[in-house]
């Protein structure tokens, strides 16, 4: 199986999964009482599209945690950056059909303590399957601080395929379990 073919059968199982909301609730628990979350004072996460994990209940406790809210946004066909945003006002719809910061100021990577990464896919050696753009691996590439993908239980696989340049997590957060 190609990396392309992984892509159409993840994509396809994700769209059929049900309960999603109730689900990336799971998800986000695991978190909150994830040690790495409490001593975060920076967190990065997404604006979920399509049927990606939800992240609003993540970000409502982000908010409510004091915690700055960073969202990525992409800013070439290359490279996106980590932008400040406190409310759903703070966004508009950006390349790929993705709510993106209406900000341009980005927030220095360096300072990030955690990035919530999303994904169509995982596999348990913490490494991800994108939509095949890079963005996040390439931000992702020199970066020092803790990434968390999050995963529906069901789209745990055996092995994304990664490439060289696709970079391993720190952990992966599912419904069950943070490994």
């Amino acid at each position: 199986m190609t990396k392309e073919e992984l892509r159409i059968q993840l994509q396809k199982k994700r769209d059929l999964l049900l309960d999603n909301e109730a689900e990336s609730r799971k998800i986000a628990e695991k978190i909150l009482h994830a040690p790495f979350f409490g001593e975060a004072v920076s967190v990065m996460l997404y604006r979920s599209a399509r049927s990606e994990v939800i992240t609003d209940y993540l970000w409502q406790k982000c908010m409510e945690a004091g915690k700055i809210c960073l969202f990525p946004k992409c800013i070439s066909k290359t490279e996106m950056i980590a932008v400040k945003a406190d409310s759903s006002g703070d966004f508009q719809e950006g390349r790929y059909g993705i709510f993106e910061p209406i900000s341009d100021v980005s927030y220095p990577k360096e300072q990030i303590d955690l990035i919530i990464v999303p994904g169509l896919g995982f596999d348990k050696r913490k490494y991800r399957i994108g939509y095949g753009a890079g963005y996040y691996d390439r931000y992702l590439s020199d970066y020092s601080g803790i990434t968390v993908g999050l995963c529906r239980e069901e789209l745990l696989t055996e092995s994304v395929l990664p490439d060289v340049y696709d970079v391993k997590l720190s952990f992966i957060a599912t419904q069950k379990e943070i490994f």
